[in-house]
């Protein structure tokens, strides 16, 4: 591919990336938040060989369509973009109630989490979409949040987010046995 086609991309897309497996090439874009919604919509309907489809039709913008259509060359794909996309870790710092969420450069302040606030998210999803409740729980207890945070597609930053509300919904450990 030229770079020339390479540049045209980036400019549409934002990130390219190159895939090859063996003598094939895929070119994929960025994954916006979309993409992963419609990738794990389709392992929760599907299974783990779903997620994979999804993601390489939605993400190859050029290459050889065997990637897609040959398992041989499927899978070895699927299972590289499956460990591919891993976005910085979130720092979490509290103070008080107030609780500052940090992901590279980007920074927003949220409230403590309670139940009522889980509840009213979970309400505003009743089809149980991924990421949705993800999302109406944040916009309900954000404070304060940088221009990146309203971005609601940008998955390097929506993931970590979203990562760090549920661990900060789970700070307890529980554990069930049978007596």
């Amino acid at each position: 591919m030229n770079i020339e086609q390479i540049n045209e991309w980036k400019a549409q897309y934002g990130g390219v990336y190159e895939l090859p497996v063996d003598d094939k090439i895929a070119y994929l874009r960025e994954p916006k938040v979309r993409d992963f919604k419609r990738a794990f919509t389709a392992m929760q309907n599907d299974g783990d060989l779903a997620f994979g489809e999804e993601m390489i039709n939605c993400l190859m913008i050029a290459g050889d369509e065997e990637i897609k259509t040959d398992f041989e060359y499927f899978n070895p794909a699927r299972k590289k973009l499956m460990k591919f996309f891993n976005y910085d870790d979130a720092e979490v710092e509290k103070k008080g109630n107030k609780i500052t969420i940090t992901i590279g450069d980007s920074k927003c302040t949220i409230r403590v989490i309670v139940r009522e606030d889980v509840r009213i998210a979970e309400r505003k999803n009743p089809a149980n979409k991924p990421f949705v409740t993800q999302e109406q729980l944040f916009e309900r207890i954000c404070l304060e949040k940088d221009d990146s945070f309203k971005d609601k597609d940008n998955a390097a930053i929506r993931l970590p987010l979203y990562q760090a509300i549920e661990e900060l919904q789970n700070q307890k450990v529980a554990s069930l046995k049978k007596l």
